[in-house]
């Protein structure tokens, strides 16, 4: 279906999220247009713009095309600790998401309200009264400390690396929205919904010294989670501050990540929905999602029913070949229950006859355990995946073998 599609344009936007602290109303003015400029998402004009929207299934949200990039595309990467954060805080977000504007009634966007500059800004420390008082208003224009967005904890000060990581370590990492559009009766697309994650540190890395040795300060999780509430509830403030999003349903969500070493990623700690015309955040209610690697270690984390079925299935793949070692398997729990697994299987390739039947000496042993869970096996050197196995729940596994 053809239809008109009004492209949210961000430079009011941009004015009404900052708070202006030292500069005067012309140059805060002047720096807003600006920004404003430089988060326009397209140069055709709105009227010549045709849009249509993709054909989608339940599990997945249809899209606008042409397909609308964020304003602050490419962050997530550079932002968040590992790709197995960046992979989950996404999918994780839409997948909340989906609870909440379902995917038969609503059209899936990126996000544009929040853009590049304004999530460094989040991103960046709080300035105290008393250092906006010692800048002039150079200084507080070239910093951008005007604004002060900065929902990290200030230093107040503080420049010693130890004493920072232990009294002001750096909690939030990343921010990401997603935007939900509704379709009315004539075609025409109604922006109703935004979904804003926050990706939060589980460690704070510093150094002492320049190219010195990295450390690491480990947070308490009750506290980083705490600390992402907090911010929410200022974004909240932020956003509702510029009239356009008065009534506007937002949800928020609470990721804290894994450490840039973990090989698993981390886990969605709570979420929240704030409704339309409401400016304030009453609670969140906690998600119980975990993220762990099998066999595992850590008995109270999961059960021993599911890490002695994981220990079997190795055991069994050993009976196949001599060379084998060991499969690495990421669990998803969800409220207990092992709800997704994936598992690499390192395979040293020698004939394409053994890597068949293998996969379907594999392809079997995934029909005969874990039942009821989402399985994707990968049987995998370094450099190429040769098989892929798959099973949804209860249903007989698929055997993908590539050419």
């Amino acid at each position: 279906m053809i239809m008109k599609f009004k492209t949210l344009i961000l430079g009011a936007t941009t004015a009404l999220l900052l708070s202006a602290c030292g500069a005067n109303e012309a140059e805060i003015s002047e720096q807003a247009e600006n920004a404003g400029l430089e988060n326009e998402v397209s140069n055709v004009p709105v009227e010549e713009q045709e849009d249509k929207l993709t054909s989608s299934g339940s599990e997945f949200y249809r899209s606008v095309v042409p397909y609308v990039l964020s304003p602050a595309r490419g962050l997530s990467s550079a932002n968040m600790v590992s790709s197995y954060n960046v992979e989950e805080f996404e999918k994780g977000l839409s997948d909340i998401s989906k609870d909440i504007f379902s995917t038969d009634e609503y059209v899936f966007r990126e996000g544009q309200i929040i853009s590049e500059e304004m999530i460094r800004g989040y991103l960046s420390r709080q300035y105290t009264s008393e250092e906006l008082e010692e800048m002039d208003e150079e200084e507080l224009l070239s910093s951008n400390a005007f604004s002060n967005l900065g929902l990290n904890p200030s230093t107040n000060g503080e420049t010693d690396p130890e004493k920072i990581a232990e009294e002001a370590p750096l909690y939030l990492s990343h921010i990401l929205e997603q935007n939900y559009l509704s379709e009315s009766e004539d075609g025409s697309l109604n922006f109703d919904g935004i979904t804003i994650g926050l990706a939060m540190n589980s460690v704070h890395y510093y150094q002492t010294e320049e190219y010195g040795q990295t450390k690491e300060k480990e947070l308490d999780p009750e506290v980083v989670q705490e600390k992402g509430e907090e911010m929410a509830a200022e974004i909240l403030t932020r956003i509702r501050a510029n009239d356009d999003y008065v009534d506007k349903k937002i949800v928020f969500a609470i990721f804290i990540q894994s450490s840039d070493t973990d090989i698993v990623p981390g886990n969605f700690v709570s979420q929240t929905t704030v409704e339309p015309g409401e400016n304030t955040i009453t609670e969140f209610s906690d998600i119980n999602v975990q993220n762990l690697l099998l066999p595992s270690n850590e008995a109270a984390e999961i059960s021993d029913e599911v890490n002695n079925e994981y220990e079997t299935f190795n055991r069994e793949l050993s009976s196949y070949f001599d060379s084998f070692t060991t499969s690495v398997g990421r669990g998803k729990f969800v409220d207990n229950n092992l709800e997704t697994l994936t598992i690499e299987i390192p395979l040293e390739y020698n004939s394409r006859g053994e890597m068949i039947g293998m996969s379907q000496f594999v392809r079997d042993l995934v029909d005969e355990h874990f039942i009821g869970t989402n399985i994707e096996v990968e049987i995998k050197d370094k450099s190429q995946v040769y098989s892929v196995i798959t099973r949804q729940g209860d249903e007989k596994a698929n055997l993908y073998i590539f050419e």
